[in-house]
């Protein structure tokens, strides 16, 4: 039975109800607001202390402010409500204001302190959306704090032999996203010395990695014997955030500045070993990545974390950089394996009911957008449509206030709770809503995340969304 719209509240997404739903939902997430001299921050998980402070900071882009303020600054972007602008310079206030200097990259953490220190939870992504709030303000003060964040985190670091580090932890998760930060900070303000940081950085990665069997490069981003569900030594991740994908990226990141060779062809190496591990469909058309290359081989995780979505953007970037048909394609084919799964309206291991940006259907609704930009093809578009829905369909909707629960951690199954935040709560499920919203409106470009390649094809249209 084909879909009518009889009834209102089943009736097919437009641009309007999408809004109309991110809006709810930033109803909810400011019942968790609290003004703190003219800042403000917001509850990460409303009613309870989230467990430890790994990726759940109060400040951070990840769970905490500098997340709800670049969602506020893209509904800005969006509405040009001077409300949420306000929003977003709170958060960003309440960032400067707990913010302690070099010390906040130094980390006692037994457990993957430089996950602590890295872009995700630590000052740096309060950097970032301070250098785009400058951008839209002119506001001095903006630009001084996102500077002086930068050149405390190099300060922090140690030097090795030519190279930077700060704990040995350079996945994306981790700091080896400080160097995406260190480019766009350069790129910004055009201090050489945050671009020799991002180099020496990403020498580091070329030294870790290690030759595989099926060719190419690896690297032991996130050791698997920290991992609940593996527990032992010896695999390797192929993915984005802690993986293969993720350091190819960030090499790939830093050729586009440097141009020296070394780093575009280990980023290459990471594409082989990825385009060799993949598994096809029979007709070549679609693809997917096993979740660890040793453990757990027919686990397939489907989002930004280890997933396509996060995987295609060392292939966009390659494609980017060499024009490489090879690489393009395999983006395509990333996509269809995500829809060949059923996703993202069907669930499966490596895609639980994790409604966040980070593992779940907003990262696929993002990158559907992206996708259908690149191609122009509308199997992509009815896939965002898709996605869409499923992201609503998942809300929990009272009294015109809009959230989700999200089982975060694939083996606590039993954990369904409701945090507010960017890459890891409800606001992530918003913004994806947002993104799509202005998609349909034709008013494509939204302040981007820093560790998306994609937003190159929507940056000719800054300027122009109003």
């Amino acid at each position: 039975m084909r879909r009518v719209n009889w009834i209102k509240r089943f009736a097919p997404l437009d641009a309007g109800s999408v809004l109309e739903a991110v809006y709810e939902t930033e109803r909810w997430v400011d019942q968790y607001r609290h003004e703190e001299e003219e800042a403000s921050r917001w509850e990460v998980l409303p009613g309870k202390e989230p467990d430890g402070p790994l990726l759940l900071s109060d400040t951070g882009i990840y769970a905490g402010a500098a997340g709800v303020a670049l969602f506020y600054l893209r509904l800005y972007i969006a509405d040009k409500n001077e409300k949420w602008l306000l929003r977003a310079k709170e958060g960003i206030s309440y960032v400067i204001r707990k913010y302690r200097g070099v010390e906040d990259f130094h980390s006692d953490s037994e457990f993957l302190p430089g996950a602590e220190v890295g872009y995700l939870n630590s000052p740096a992504g309060g950097a970032y959306v301070a250098t785009r709030l400058y951008e839209v303000t002119k506001e001095e003060k903006y630009r001084d704090f996102a500077i002086r964040v930068t050149k405390d985190c190099i300060r922090a670091g140690k030097e090795e032999e030519g190279t930077l580090t700060w704990y040995g932890c350079y996945g994306i998760i981790g700091e080896g996203s400080l160097i995406l930060f260190f480019l766009d900070m350069y790129r910004t303000y055009q201090e050489e010395e945050f671009l020799q940081a991002a180099k020496k950085a990403a020498l580091y990665i070329v030294n870790q990695k290690e030759e595989t069997p099926w060719g190419g490069a690896r690297w032991n981003a996130m050791p698997t014997e920290h991992f609940p569900t593996i527990g032992k030594p010896g695999g390797y991740f192929p993915g984005f955030e802690y993986g293969a994908a993720g350091c190819g990226f960030i090499l790939a990141s830093v050729y586009e500045y440097t141009k020296e060779e070394i780093f575009l062809r280990t980023a290459m190496e990471a594409a082989e070993y990825i385009l060799n591990l993949a598994d096809y469909s029979e007709d070549k058309e679609a693809a997917l990545v096993r979740y660890n290359d040793t453990y757990l081989t027919d686990l397939y995780y489907l989002g930004v974390c280890q997933g396509p979505v996060g995987t295609s953007r060392l292939f966009y970037k390659l494609f980017e950089l060499t024009g490489k048909d090879e690489y393009r394609n395999f983006i395509e084919q990333l996509t269809r394996g995500i829809l060949s799964t059923g996703a993202p309206a069907k669930h499966s291991e490596g895609y639980w009911r994790t409604n966040c940006y980070c593992c779940g259907a907003p990262g696929m609704l993002e990158h559907f957008i992206n996708i259908h930009k690149l191609t122009g093809k509308k199997e992509y578009l009815d896939a965002a449509y898709e996605a869409a829905e499923a992201i609503i369909g998942e809300s929990t909707h009272q009294d015109l206030l809009r959230n989700w629960y999200t089982q975060w951690n694939r083996h606590e199954p039993e954990s369904s709770l409701a945090y507010t935040g960017l890459y890891h709560g409800s606001l992530g499920c918003a913004s994806s809503l947002l993104f799509f919203s202005q998609y349909l409106s034709g008013k494509d470009y939204i302040t981007p995340y820093l560790e998306d390649p994609y937003k190159d094809l929507f940056i000719s249209n800054v300027g122009k969304e109003g």
